[in-house]
């Protein structure tokens, strides 16, 4: 029965952390697959085995251009992340993105994903001043608020306000923005990325035991 008690509670938790490495054990091996495959569209003379008797070299040989090219891919992508950071580069960019917000289905996909990669690596999710907790949509009941600055005051109200983001869960990407007085939100104690995990996972995936056991009062 204890062995039974602990699978049911980290399970979830074990699932949360296999998930991620798998997706990326994943790409890299679609990533690899799709690279090695190319020697398929190699000629058949310039192909190691038709000039090599030993397979054994042939196959050392091909390994490595494929790892060669798997290093070229890799400096691609680190280069189109250095010019995403110039004035060119993000007008490129700014131009893709316009194309593909014009196809239908794909738009939303990419919309998404793009809002969430940004609001999370973007500076390590810097726009973000602190999480807090905030009593939405009705007292009594609270939820997870990201405060991104300041807000001004209601004319004739001298108490200190925040703007708040209230994101959706599981898809972040998409909120509420409120202006809620300083005094009637209480700091979460978590990280932003600690936020999000929170978020994406439902709430299975706590930051803390700690954080689960907090009263938000």
């Amino acid at each position: 029965m204890r062995n039974f008690n602990f699978v049911r509670r980290h399970f979830f938790a074990g699932l949360l952390v296999i998930l991620p490495l798998s997706v990326i054990g994943w790409l890299l091996f679609a990533v690899f697959q799709v690279i090695w495959q190319m020697h398929e569209f190699v000629p058949e003379a310039w192909k190691p085995e038709h000039y090599l008797g030993d397979t054994s070299a042939a196959f050392l040989i091909n390994l490595s251009s494929t790892a060669l090219l798997i290093l070229i891919f890799a400096m691609g992508v680190a280069f189109l992340g250095w010019a995403s950071k110039h004035y060119l580069g993000e007008k490129i960019l700014e131009v893709i993105g316009s194309l593909i917000q014009r196809i239908p289905v794909i738009r939303s996909v990419y919309s998404a994903l793009d809002q969430l990669l940004r609001a999370v690596a973007a500076g390590g999710g810097s726009q973000f001043r602190r999480v807090v907790y905030l009593e939405f949509p009705k007292t009594g009941v609270w939820t997870l608020g990201f405060v991104t600055g300041f807000a001004p005051a209601p004319e004739n109200i001298s108490r200190k306000f925040l703007s708040v983001y209230v994101p959706t869960t599981p898809n972040p990407t998409s909120g509420f923005y409120l202006v809620v007085p300083e005094d009637e939100v209480r700091d979460a104690h978590m990280s932003v990325e600690e936020a999000f995990k929170t978020l994406l996972s439902l709430g299975i995936a706590q930051a803390s035991d700690s954080h689960s056991s907090r009263s938000v009062g």
